[in-house]
């Protein structure tokens, strides 16, 4: 998976979903996650994000910032980059991205 870049926060939060759902295994007695593509272990880049006002045009924000986890393969995809940015409604956004 990659860091993400010109989507909403929403859309971001579903494919780290959907990738989690349908491209990793869990091991039960390490807690560990393996890809199904290739077997590799599943890391996770810590990686900040600017936060955009997705009413305004292109990325602005008010240099508003979090950071998250960008899970990644570490044998089949390349390391995800560590800024990126999410487009987010400003009318009272809270931005908390909890667990994996």
């Amino acid at each position: 998976m990659q860091t993400p870049v010109k989507v909403t926060l929403e859309e971001y939060l579903q494919a780290r979903r959907e990738f989690l759902a349908h491209r990793t295994v869990a091991w039960p007695t390490t807690g560990g996650l393996q890809c199904i593509e290739c077997g590799g272990v599943i890391r996770a880049q810590v990686v900040t994000l600017d936060i955009h006002n997705r009413e305004l045009s292109g990325c602005q924000g008010e240099g508003e910032t979090m950071e998250t986890a960008v899970p990644y393969c570490v044998d089949c995809e390349e390391l995800p980059a560590k800024r990126g940015c999410v487009h987010v409604s400003a009318r009272g956004a809270k931005w908390t991205v909890e667990g994996w």
